[in-house]
């Protein structure tokens, strides 16, 4: 969140906000073009390295995600990205604003809207592994619809994120006992 998202380069204001030296990031480039080499010993060194992607924007570019499409992936997280083409939208609705991908150094920026739930498959593991209420992943969705009181499957959620972002496992202990 450091880069801006209309001059793709490092956001001045936010880099002298948070004191980063902006000489100490490495330069913004699209996600095809040679950005550098293999260094020396490794098996390959010097083959050039011509492909940057993190792991939702590849996926899109994998499935070939074109305006208005969609792509939705689900492991520890669950992933939710709408290409919006050319055009940055600010969500009405909560959803992060971010590039899809640029494929070439003078080719169109690709944006995105993203969603995320950061721990999707690991509270199914938690709840498998951690607490042995199912024994099988399964198993979840048959224990999802006897839900009755949709706000406590809320209440889970919002504790798991908590534990997420205090410090994980011990933290969970002391959500699930109380």
């Amino acid at each position: 969140m450091l880069m801006n998202l209309t001059t793709l380069d490092w956001d001045n204001t936010t880099l002298e906000t948070l004191k980063i030296p902006a000489e100490l990031l490495p330069r913004i480039s699209s996600n095809s073009e040679i950005i550098g080499d293999i260094a020396k010993g490794w098996p390959i060194s010097g083959v050039p390295i011509a492909g940057c992607l993190g792991d939702q924007h590849a996926a899109m570019v994998g499935q070939a995600c074109r305006k208005e499409e969609a792509k939705s992936t689900y492991g520890t997280g669950a992933f939710i990205l709408l290409n919006t083409g050319d055009e940055k939208i600010r969500s009405a609705h909560g959803l992060l604003s971010t590039i899809a991908f640029k494929l070439g150094k003078d080719a169109p920026t690709n944006y995105a809207f993203e969603g995320s739930i950061a721990i999707a498959g690991a509270a199914v593991q938690w709840l498998r592994d951690g607490l042995g209420i199912i024994s099988s992943a399964a198993e979840i969705e048959e224990l999802a619809k006897k839900v009755v009181n949709p706000q406590a499957a809320s209440i889970f959620s919002q504790r798991l994120m908590a534990c997420l972002l205090h410090g994980g496992v011990m933290m969970l202990a002391v959500y699930a006992s109380g």
